[in-house]
């Protein structure tokens, strides 16, 4: 038997947050940002070639569809009840508090392992960049411990202090990572193009984009999953749709995160030099009071908002 009951909504929870503080364009650049271009590039792309070899950039297509369509259900999901909770939120409410529970300490699994990771290939770098390669190439070094500690402690105290200051700061750095990602893809061409490469460059080529020229399908499952990896993070713009001007539709409505974080990773893995290598607070003032749908027998929080929540996603049965 299903039955969806509709109720009179309660007063959300004030959670602190800044309503308003992100526009359409800090909500996209934090959400390319998040998908980390050149860190994934520099830690994951090697997997990836190491795995499929040329296949690359089909791969790199390939990978995209299903993370295009899950950030559709995260916009549906967004324009039903925008909350930052998003994962343990919408599963909690839509399914129950275990499968809510799993998916939210799941993130939070991933992310701890992903900030550890981050902050070795930043503190490696840092090394590099003062061309103290010695301490720079070797990842357990307790410099680049302590290096990339540091960095974790800077970005900390950045998000602490605001989220507009946090978005501005993505926006210098995610301007100059485009930046360079971009011009060293277009000089690998032009050097491929007139003949200056070094000697073993590649020539891009047709063959590239076909996906059964892997010879065993566990290298292809394996390249997919790394190239998803790669895309992971674009929902980062929705976890910070309470802090969006019009919270329904920016963070999870404007699919430009997506193809931009798609672009810079398709261009990259194909570049010749390295082929190999997002409440509806509107109803307040209508008069008429918000509703929301409750699914029993799970009802804790139910989803709340004018928009009705998906029928496929709030009808259980019991």
């Amino acid at each position: 038997m299903a039955s969806i009951i509709v109720e009179p909504a309660g007063q959300a929870p004030e959670k602190g947050l800044k309503s308003g503080a992100l526009g359409l364009i800090s909500s996209v650049v934090i959400g390319v940002a998040s998908t980390a271009p050149a860190y994934s590039l520099a830690a994951t792309l090697g997997f990836v070639v190491v795995a499929i070899g040329l296949q690359a950039p089909i791969v790199t297509i390939l990978a995209f569809v299903p993370m295009f369509f899950i950030s559709l259900a995260y916009q549906e999901m967004n324009k039903a009840d925008p909350d930052c909770g998003t994962t343990f939120t919408w599963a909690t409410r839509a399914f129950n508090p275990h499968v809510g529970w799993m998916g939210g300490w799941g993130i939070i699994a991933a992310d701890i392992l992903v900030m550890a990771s981050l902050a070795q290939v930043a503190g490696q770098y840092v090394f590099e960049l003062f061309n103290a390669k010695g301490i720079g190439n070797d990842p357990t070094s307790g410099w680049v411990l302590l290096v990339g500690l540091l960095w974790i402690v800077a970005m900390t105290w950045i998000c602490y202090v605001g989220i507009e200051i946090s978005a501005n700061f993505q926006k210098g750095l995610l301007g100059i990572e485009i930046t360079m990602l971009t011009v060293l893809s277009i000089w690998a061409l032009v050097r491929v193009g007139n003949g200056t490469a070094p000697i073993g460059h590649l020539v891009p080529s047709g063959s590239w984009f076909n996906p059964f020229a892997v010879k065993h399908f566990s290298n292809f499952v394996v390249g997919l999953a790394d190239m998803l990896f790669i895309y992971w993070g674009w929902d980062t713009a929705v976890a910070c749709n309470e802090e969006t001007a019009d919270a329904e539709t920016v963070p999870a409505g404007r699919p430009c995160s997506r193809p931009s974080s798609s672009s810079v990773s398709m261009r990259s893995s194909s570049s010749p030099s390295s082929p190999s290598p997002a409440s509806a607070p509107a109803a307040s003032g209508s008069g008429t009071p918000p509703t929301r749908a409750t699914c029993s027998p799970y009802s804790a929080r139910p989803f709340s908002g004018t928009r009705r929540w998906p029928r496929s996603w709030t009808i259980c049965s019991c």
